[in-house]
């Protein structure tokens, strides 16, 4: 290892002496008219040479804390995803269930269940069912308006 590491460094070192020495041949060839000679010039990076056993460790340590982290975390979202599904799905039922009681409040006489039955309905019922009871009642009121409509014409009569 400490050949490797020796053999790097002077492979470095010779890096780094041909870049002085391209860099000075630059400063030669005219510093105001080669845009490309400045930008090089101005740039500045660091090298360093890191460990191997810290390279090592940081693997590990991604493997044994990082990952099971993020699995666990990945673990929880996807339950409380599928709670909030549920959750939506009991508010979207509880908001029909609602209407309903209202649209029936405000026509008591014209409906033929009771209410509480009609809740027992509802709450266990799915989105599918809910909006043909909904259908159905639209379908319901007209027939009965247009009921009320025949009647009344034959009253005139």
């Amino acid at each position: 290892m400490a050949e490797s590491l020796t053999c790097s460094v002077n492979y470095l070192e010779n890096s780094n002496k041909l870049l002085r020495d391209s860099v000075k041949q630059l400063k030669k060839n005219g510093e105001s008219n080669n845009f490309l000679a400045q930008t090089m010039l101005d740039c500045k990076r660091v090298f360093e040479l890191v460990p191997e056993y810290d390279v090592h460790k940081a693997k590990l340590d991604l493997i044994e804390e990082v990952e099971p982290l993020v699995r666990t975390l990945e673990e929880k979202l996807d339950r409380s995803v599928v709670r909030m599904k549920r959750e939506l799905e009991t508010l979207q039922q509880t908001c029909e269930l609602n209407k309903l009681r209202l649209s029936k409040s405000r026509d008591m006489d014209s409906t033929d269940l009771e209410l509480s039955t009609d809740a027992v309905v509802i709450t266990s019922s799915t989105n599918e069912e809910l909006e043909q009871l909904k259908i159905l009642k639209a379908k319901k009121l007209l027939l009965q308006e247009e009921l009320e409509r025949l009647q009344n014409t034959d009253f005139e009569k």
